[in-house]
């Protein structure tokens, strides 16, 4: 295999549909066998992105390479890529093993070769046993596996993947998660997936692109995204975060309502006196009923409900001004109560802060995703 099959390059790549920018002078590179997702909410451009790497749009500005080449111009089915849809657009009326072979047959590709592909693509996928059955006789995590192997089966050097998991189930879902993975290290090929689903891009990806009105707010594996957000966006949209208004101070940040935040690593972009964001993932406070020596990051405030997810005891601290989320696992967890009294606490470590600038448009774009 070339150094640069499978290597994927966007420069400067925009895309408009009349007077609306879907794609705003977007620039990416992947690397050869990679998993790289592309996540946002709705309307971002990262399926439009993907289209175009299909060839099924084509770049208005930029330029596109895949293993090399520039692809501009060239149809999806001469494109060393193949995709794999939500919905797996399989042919009710073949079975599994002629669905699958129906892209060699259109190539032109003979019977003995086409028969040891399909073969291998259906191992690949663990359905060879299946091969009989036609689509309506399987389930809806088996159809997307023979989805995939169609897509395999033409040895692609890259295999895009739009939403590939959103029709099936949770549990079913997060064991595909998996599947594909496993898959994608065994074959080596490169990745390119598409999801608005940040744990699904977290659980999988070697890197993710996360997008925000066509272009890339952050481009990171996910414990960078997730450790060291760019921006509020990102922070709101990876995971969960609990946000305050207010301004900077030479150690962190006041809030309005009074909470004063002491960072270990304030930004430099946001100067004393000016607007801020502080920010403190869940996970990073601890609730307990007794006063601190130290009232920095920390407040007082009334337990207003508890929710129990397995391991973890998710709580809601009311305040006068605000509900503040808390996760504690369980075993950690002290007990406490709707009614009661606490404190809840930080380390200076965990505080994020932000500009302010451009803040309710890019919180409440946190916050609809949220919601979805």
């Amino acid at each position: 295999m070339s150094q640069d099959r499978g290597a994927v390059e966007l420069e400067n790549v925009t895309k408009r549909y009349g007077s609306v920018v879907a794609v705003d002078h977007l620039s990416l590179s992947i690397r050869s066998g990679e998993f790289v997702s592309l996540l946002g909410p709705s309307g971002c451009g990262k399926t439009t992105t993907l289209r175009m790497l299909a060839g099924f749009e084509q770049p208005d500005e930029g330029f596109i390479r895949i293993s090399g080449q520039y692809v501009q111009g060239i149809p999806p089915y001469k494109r060393d890529v193949n995709t794999v849809f939500q919905h797996y657009a399989l042919f009710p009326h073949m079975t599994v093993n002629e669905n699958v072979a129906y892209g060699l047959r259109q190539k032109g590709v003979n019977k003995s070769d086409i028969a040891t592909r399909v073969a291998e693509a259906l191992d690949m996928v663990q359905m060879s046993k299946l091969a009989d059955r036609k689509p309506r006789q399987m389930s809806g995590g088996q159809q997307q596996r023979v989805a995939v192997a169609r897509a395999l089966v033409n040895r692609p050097s890259v295999l895009l993947l739009d939403e590939p998991l959103g029709a099936l189930d949770r549990k079913l879902r997060e064991e595909m998660q998996i599947e594909l993975k496993l898959l994608q290290s065994r074959l080596g090929i490169t990745f390119v997936f598409v999801t608005h689903d940040q744990e699904e891009a977290m659980s999988m990806s070697d890197r993710i692109a996360i997008m925000l009105d066509g272009h890339i707010e952050q481009l990171g594996d996910p414990e960078t995204v997730y450790e060291h957000p760019a921006s509020a966006f990102v922070a709101g949209f990876i995971g969960r975060n609990n946000f305050w208004s207010g301004v900077a101070t030479e150690h962190g940040a006041r809030a309005d309502d009074g909470t004063e935040f002491v960072a270990s690593r304030p930004e430099e972009d946001v100067p004393n006196g000016q607007g801020a964001l502080a920010a403190v993932r869940p996970e990073s406070i601890n609730l307990s009923v007794e006063r601190p020596n130290d009232t920095n990051n920390a407040f007082q405030g009334t337990v207003a409900g508890v929710s129990h997810f397995g391991d973890v005891l998710q709580y809601v601290v009311h305040t006068a001004d605000r509900d503040v989320l808390v996760l504690t696992p369980r075993a950690n967890a002290s007990r406490l109560y709707a009614g009661d009294s606490v404190w809840a606490r930080w380390s200076a470590d965990d505080v994020y802060l932000f500009s302010s600038r451009q803040a309710d448009i890019v919180l409440a774009e946190a916050d609809e995703v949220s919601d979805e």
